[in-house]
């Protein structure tokens, strides 16, 4: 009883446990919520990184490079007579829808207010280069060329227009180092704040785990103790529920699970079912001879008689019940066992246990029925019982100490 409340005691170490797994739970979710909160900070600097500074940078100098490429670059070629006016007029108007696309892009992302004055200088400057080239595509596509074209104007106009993308540019640049420094340091921050509090959920895991594992210290030996007295109780249980008290062998509790297993195995398997039935001859006359005594000790001797023959794995033999034993073979075939049954009766025989009471010789003797047959699904599994009982009763009627076997019912 002592021993049944130690163990009952030792069960509240789960609620502790309990409480222990709610606590790293709660602090896994807060990391959690900390590292998402953290997380999407960062997420949110990286997208103005990209999208308010990279992505612009690419499109300013993209602008810069129209300019150069595209439209001054046609205007030159077409003085010198390398295009012609269709196709520099043409160049001209697809570098000019370039730009405005270009800078439509550009103004679409995220803008401060700090550096709006220089989008709207930048703007004006645009639109100011625009009509120029403008106009410079209107002298292109004059039939007479009566106005000529200074390409010293254009000149200064792409420079102007190249050194105000380049202080927007250098602006970008400034911002997206001013970014990339921010993001640096809300990553360090947060990844201090997540090995803080890790290190802090760490100490108070641990500080628990010692004060419980410290019970469980002192409780260890006494439920392994209990956990070894009440595995031994229960297998000699279980021996006691399928063992025979006098003879140790197998019960009829065992047999009628172990008959019903096998025959359905055979079934499945399409193998031979064998079943045989043991009787010791004249087994009362036996006892009104040498008293029940000795009787109990000639039940003994037959099953170490069976024990030594049935070794296999397969093998299973029983005490059915007073001087009548039962014997199962799986993974045999008929012939085999009825090899293994004289064998049995041989080995009964030669134990030369005396019998002044029986009618057939001065010893020990037994009648074997069996039956070896492969199931099939009509086929009654009390049918073999009643087949191998009818044998026993044919061995017997036959002047028994012999074995009788049959492979059909």
């Amino acid at each position: 009883m002592e021993r049944l409340i130690k163990i009952v005691k030792s069960l509240k170490l789960k609620t502790k446990l309990v409480y222990l797994l709610l606590l790293v739970g709660f602090g896994l979710v807060v990391v959690g919520l900390i590292g998402y909160v953290n997380i999407q900070n960062i997420k949110r600097n990286m997208d103005t990184l990209y999208f308010g500074s990279l992505l612009p940078l690419s499109e300013l100098n993209s602008i810069t490079s129209t300019y150069h490429n595209d439209l001054a670059s046609s205007v030159y070629q077409w003085s010198n007579q390398l295009l012609s006016d269709e196709q520099a007029s043409e160049n001209i108007v697809r570098g000019l829808e370039r730009i405005n696309t270009l800078w439509s892009s550009y103004l679409s992302h995220h803008k401060r207010p700090e550096e709006m004055a220089y989008v709207n200088y930048t703007e004006a400057q645009i639109q100011t280069i625009g009509n120029y080239f403008t106009q410079v595509r209107s002298l292109i596509n004059d039939p007479d060329h009566s106005h000529p074209l200074s390409l010293m104007s254009m000149d200064e106009n792409i420079q102007s227009i190249h050194s105000t993308l380049q202080q927007l540019i250098a602006y970008e640049n400034d911002v997206a180092k001013y970014e990339h420094t921010i993001l640096l340091a809300q990553y360090e921050n947060a990844l201090m704040q997540l090995i803080l509090f890790l290190g802090v959920i760490l100490v108070l895991v641990m500080g628990l785990a010692w004060m419980i594992f410290a019970r469980i210290e002192v409780q260890q030996q006494q439920l392994i103790a209990s956990s070894e007295t009440l595995k031994h109780l229960n297998l000699k249980l279980e021996q006691a529920s399928y063992t025979d008290s006098l003879t140790a062998l197998f019960n009829r509790r065992y047999f009628n699970i172990v008959y019903e297993r096998e025959f359905k195995r055979s079934l499945r398997a399409n193998k031979p079912f064998i079943f045989m039935m043991l009787d010791i001859d004249f087994f009362k006359q036996y006892n009104d001879t040498y008293g029940h005594l000795q009787g109990d000790a000639a039940l003994q001797a037959v099953a170490k008689v069976l024990k030594a023959t049935l070794q296999r794995p397969g093998d299973y033999p029983f005490r059915l019940g007073g001087e009548e034993f039962g014997i199962i073979l799986t993974d045999t075939d008929c012939k085999t066992a009825q090899i293994i049954g004289e064998k049995v009766r041989e080995g009964i025989e030669n134990l030369k246990i005396e019998h002044k009471g029986s009618k057939i010789l001065p010893i020990l003797s037994i009648s074997i029925g069996g039956i070896c047959v492969t199931p099939t699904v009509n086929m009654n599994e009390d049918a073999l019982i009643h087949a191998a009982d009818t044998n026993l009763y044919a061995a017997k009627e036959r002047g028994r100490n012999q074995v009788m076997f049959s492979n059909q019912l």
